[in-house]
């Protein structure tokens, strides 16, 4: 079965470049330019990881992250969540693990590093692409 990817970045820029970094895992992607359409999406569609970025306009990442922790559906709010950021702060990981986030990330991240970081939230064997049943 075919493993589906929130985006969820106000740069269509970022999410077309992850999309590009993940392409050889053959994985489905649904993407929101805003945390909050973001939520909309996984009231109507089940996905398999979330990538979110931690500067967006209106809910931030850490808000959206607490916003999915705290669904009653187990299929959503045990979802991995992988939180982007090009920001320098130090305390940054300390904050989005504290919010609930599966992992932390700085921009800017190589396409190998992204790739590693999704094979490993989805259980994806190392060096072999995923295959579509």
């Amino acid at each position: 079965m075919k493993r589906s990817v929130l985006i969820v970045d106000d740069s269509d820029t970022i999410r077309h470049i992850i999309k590009v970094y993940l392409m050889k895992l053959k994985l489905g992607f649904l993407d929101a330019d805003r945390a909050d359409r973001g939520l909309r999406l996984l009231g109507s569609s089940p996905v398999d990881l979330i990538i979110a970025d931690f500067n967006m306009p209106g809910m931030n990442g850490l808000d959206f992250v607490r916003q999915v922790r705290a669904d009653a559906r187990p299929e959503v709010c045990h979802l991995p969540i992988v939180l982007l950021t090009g920001g320098k702060a130090p305390d940054l990981d300390l904050r989005a693990v504290q919010a609930g986030a599966s992992e932390f990330v700085r921009k800017p991240i190589s396409s190998a590093a992204l790739t590693a970081v999704v094979r490993r939230h989805l259980g994806l064997p190392e060096g072999v692409d995923h295959l579509v049943a």
